[in-house]
Order: structure tokens, then C-alpha cells, then sequence
């Protein structure tokens, strides 16, 4: 192989991962933007934090409120989800544990985001999750669909449950049971 060669080859892996990388920052780009408008839209302080990694984490707990893993209520997800993951982070690579850990996030994340696209779209949430499973980079789309969008009826903010007095939480803005 000669220098030539050596330096084509450079060049196109160079041009590959550029590539790569330019489609990755559009996609969360997209996030980022699904996730900004549904934070302003829902009166979120600080909507901002979207564009910022681990703060997207943030936002994202806010927008979903509450879960449900396991039989087990998870509340205050504004704060566990960017703890858990700046924990997945530093663990990612270190050990089993890491491993298991890393695997813990992603579930817990699938089932945050099941959530979420349940509050907006109801029972089309499940089709919507096993496509962003299969095909990752479906979520970022499907979040910057959504970032106009509205809770499904009498879904308000912060919380997966209906609200019983038709009143969106912490606002006097009406919101109709449906």
C-alpha cells in the first residue's frame, strides 16, 4: 500500500465520520426542538435546558411527571433522570455493573418515553415506542412531531393522570375532561 492509498483511505473514513456525525446533530437537533416546544408550551421554567445534554433529561421529566415501572410510582422524574444518567455516564464502560446499569437507564428511559408519547397520543404510544426501539432514530422525529401538540383530553402537566376537576395543574386555564 502506498501513501496514496493510505491517504484515500483516511480521507474517505474521515468524510464517513463526518457524515455520521452531522446526521447525529441533526437528529438531536430535532430532539431538542420536540422537546423545546412542548417545555414552552407547557409553561416549563427554563425550557432551554432541551438543547443542553442531561438537561433534555430534565425537561423530559418534567413534561412526563410521574411513572408508573414495575408496580413501583416514580415521582420527581426532573431530578432522577439526569442523576441516572450522569450515573450511566461514569459507569458505562466500568465493569458488569456498569453493563447493568447502562441497561437499567435504557429501560427506565423506553418507559419514560412511553409516557410521553402516551400523554400526547394516546394508544398509538405503543406503536410509536417499539419503533423508536427498532428504529432509534424515530424518537428524535416523533418528539419534534409532537412539539406543538397538546396533552391528550384531560391529561395536564406533570402528571400521567387525569385530572378530575377539569383544571390544569398550578393554572386557572380550563382544561375539558374527555
Amino acid at each position: 500500500m502506498n501513501e496514496l492509498e493510505l491517504l484515500l483511505g483516511l480521507g474517505i473514513a474521515a468524510g464517513v465520520i463526518f457524515i455520521l456525525l452531522v446526521i447525529g446533530l441533526i437528529f438531536y437537533i430535532l430532539k431538542s426542538i420536540g422537546l423545546f416546544g412542548m417545555a414552552k408550551k407547557a409553561g416549563i421554567q427554563n425550557a432551554w435546558l432541551a438543547w443542553i445534554p442531561v438537561g433534555d433529561q430534565y425537561i423530559t421529566g418534567k413534561l412526563v411527571g410521574k411513572i408508573n415501572l414495575f408496580n413501583n410510582e416514580i415521582n420527581n422524574l426532573e431530578i432522577i433522570l439526569p442523576i441516572v444518567n450522569i450515573i450511566t455516564f461514569a459507569l458505562a464502560r466500568k465493569s458488569f455493573l456498569g453493563g447493568l446499569i447502562t441497561t437499567a437507564f435504557a429501560v427506565l428511559n423506553f418507559v419514560v418515553l412511553y409516557y410521553l408519547y402516551k400523554k400526547y397520543k394516546g394508544d398509538k404510544a405503543v406503536g410509536m415506542l417499539i419503533l423508536s426501539i427498532i428504529i432509534p432514530v424515530m424518537a428524535p422525529i416523533f418528539l419534534f412531531t409532537l412539539r406543538n401538540a397538546e396533552p391528550i383530553g384531560g391529561f395536564y402537566y406533570g402528571s400521567n393522570e387525569r385530572s378530575n376537576d377539569g383544571f390544569t395543574e398550578g393554572s386557572d386555564d380550563y382544561q375539558p375532561n374527555m
